[in-house]
């Protein structure tokens, strides 16, 4: 029994892009449908963290979810190339400050994405 609660713990949720819990994302972002939510955290009042992972080209989404983002009036802030990973850091609306980011990962492994925000 006990184990069995340890292990549901653990467990990473399978969660569709449309029933996505996290309110403070903005709509506009379409998340994949193989997401598998990592963790989702409050700090606070105003600091949220979420993460999942996804066998998706995360290069092409994180490229879709820039021009979203610019075009419906959220700021995109300058990317340092020299960084070892792919990241969109943006503020707007009720987001005071966001980084969306993930590191280099090998051929055909799932990707981890983690959202970092400030709420305003």
């Amino acid at each position: 029994m006990l184990l069995a609660l340890v292990l549901s713990l653990f467990a990473t949720v399978i969660v569709y892009a449309e029933d996505m819990p996290q309110g403070w994302v903005p709509d506009v972002l379409v998340l994949p449908d193989d997401a598998e939510v990592m963790m989702d955290r409050a700090i606070g009042s105003s600091i949220r963290m979420f993460s999942f992972s996804t066998a998706q080209d995360v290069e092409a989404l994180f490229g879709d979810w820039s021009v979203a983002l610019e075009e419906n009036g959220y700021t995109i802030r300058a990317q340092q190339a020299e960084l070892d990973e792919t990241a969109i850091e943006f503020s707007g609306r009720d987001i005071l400050n966001a980084k969306i980011a993930t590191d280099v990962a090998g051929e055909g492994e799932r990707r981890v994405i983690t959202f970092d925000a400030t709420l305003q």
